[in-house]
């Protein structure tokens, strides 16, 4: 997903659902449509919950439009000159893609605790408790593979892949002091870097497309929540205007 400099097509593509024009609508007003100011210091709760909600699903793309950036940085090594081996240049973007999907994981599942907290005491409680921890387990199963790949790597060792470490095993010989010898396994190097970067990046391609279902399928159910049947914000029921 492309950076957009004012974030709202970004936002649309994110939220695709029936409710989305509506969240965008409010999200509009509270931007470009300046009304009579707040009190210094002494927002309403509506307006503290309308603020929060914008808050997390803004989050929430910033992350896959962070994870669409990395898929386009590994797909190029722009530098020349430099110390940095192209294996671990694309060794560091897959960690950070894993890294970028646990922050995603941990986006969605704030968001219920969110809305979820927000309700308490209100009629619609019971209802909300039971959406939310469907949506939990679906976020939970649905990233898990990936999640367990990055868990691996952050508290046991550096993240491992076979082709990878080949690479690095492969660039030892480009050191060589036999002239000869160090052109062919520089080669041998690039060729090989090339097949590792492209299975790499078809697998971080494959991962946003997965992560951008889960995340339309997510709102979908999340706006039932969040907007009332005549399709207006459904604020919770303690919050005073």
């Amino acid at each position: 997903m492309a950076v957009v400099a004012d974030g709202m097509p970004a936002m649309k593509r994110l939220l695709r659902s029936r409710k989305a024009k509506l969240l965008m609508q409010e999200i509009h007003k509270e931007i470009f449509e300046l009304g009579p100011p707040t009190p210094p210091n002494k927002p309403t709760g509506r307006t503290r919950y309308h603020q929060w909600l914008m808050h997390h699903a803004s989050e929430i793309s910033r992350s896959l439009e962070t994870m669409g950036d990395i898929e386009f940085y590994i797909g190029k090594f722009p530098y020349r000159k430099t110390q940095i081996a192209k294996h671990r240049h694309l060794q560091f973007h897959v960690e950070s893609f894993l890294h970028e999907l646990y922050i995603l994981q941990e986006r969605l599942v704030q968001f219920l605790k969110f809305v979820e907290r927000q309700h308490r005491k209100d009629p619609r409680l019971p209802q909300i408790k039971a959406t939310c921890a469907v949506l939990n387990t679906l976020v939970i199963d649905s990233m898990k593979k990936g999640i367990a790949i990055r868990g691996s790597h952050v508290h046991r060792w550096r993240m491992s892949d076979t082709k990878i470490d080949r690479l690095n095993a492969i660039s030892f010989y480009t050191m060589m002091p036999n002239k000869k010898v160090k052109r062919v396994f520089k080669a041998f190097y690039e060729s090989e870097y090339r097949k590792t970067r492209k299975q790499w990046r078809g697998w971080i391609t494959g991962g946003i497309a997965e992560a951008q279902k889960l995340v339309d399928a997510y709102f979908d159910e999340l706006f039932k929540l969040v907007f009332d049947d005549k399709g207006k914000l459904a604020y919770p029921s303690r919050l005073e205007f």
